[in-house]
């Protein structure tokens, strides 16, 4: 999905701003009494002020969160049924959102399904992958910011990512394909993706749902949304996309 749309955000057009002039650029969001009287049960209790880490991958463009699965879950996310992790010492998983023709077919997109992603609202998925393994070594050519995040605040982190899914009979949610790699899957999203509402929001928000300080309307770039963490304490641990440039550096 990355390479899809490497080149296509600067080029989104003044006529596409004004098909969305009546779209709003944030995705709707729980209401707080619904979230403060939400039962949840909590399956284990962390000390009063602990935090856990929690990691933004970006290449150029896309952004996404890996974030641990016991946390979110043990404070009310409904993960996909049979939701599995292979081994290793890890339990992590990355989610993302975005366009869902997008994300499930292996092509590059035709100028028409360019259109549609950027400048109509269109169907949207939300990938969630297990990760077993350290992240920079999973996501070794990407940009990898670490954070603390109160481990308190994971039940309005839950409360959003639920918000964002659409949910079968029994109450799991609706998986439409596998994920664009690894053993994950794509979820079926509630809201419309377009431009502005891009993948960069929706990490915006999530980040801003774990009580960060999140302007979302300068998270529109990877660059734009990484300046942020870093200003709320998020430290750069690796850099995929140095050193891939490192390599492709011609001698003499």
């Amino acid at each position: 999905m990355n390479r899809l749309f490497s080149a296509l955000l600067p080029s989104a057009s003044i006529a596409c701003l004004l098909v969305l002039q009546s779209c709003t650029l944030r995705l709707p969001v729980p209401e707080k009494s619904a979230t403060s009287t939400q039962q949840v049960s909590i399956k284990k209790h962390a000390p009063l002020g602990s935090t856990v880490p929690v990691y933004v991958v970006a290449d150029s463009l896309h952004t996404a969160l890996v974030v641990p699965y016991d946390w979110i879950v043990n404070h009310g996310y409904r993960a996909p049924a049979g939701f599995k992790f292979p081994q290793g010492p890890y339990r992590y998983v990355e989610m993302s959102w975005g366009n869902r023709v997008a994300y499930v077919q292996k092509r590059w997109l035709y100028p028409w399904e360019v259109f549609n992603a950027l400048c109509l609202p269109s169907p949207s998925v939300t990938e969630v992958i297990p990760v077993s393994w350290k992240i920079e070594d999973v996501c070794f050519q990407q940009r990898i910011y670490r954070g603390e995040i109160q481990e308190k605040n994971g039940q309005a982190f839950a409360s959003f990512l639920n918000s964002c899914n659409k949910f079968d009979q029994n109450g799991n949610p609706q998986v439409i394909a596998p994920s664009s790699w690894g053993d994950g899957y794509l979820i079926d999203c509630k809201h419309s993706y377009y431009f502005p509402r891009i993948c960069n929001v929706w990490t915006a928000q999530s980040l801003e749902s774990c009580g960060l300080s999140i302007n979302v309307g300068s998270a529109l770039s990877a660059n734009g949304l990484l300046e942020q963490v870093e200003k709320q304490g998020f430290l750069k641990v690796h850099d995929g996309l140095k050193d891939k440039a490192r390599k492709n550096e011609k001698p003499g």
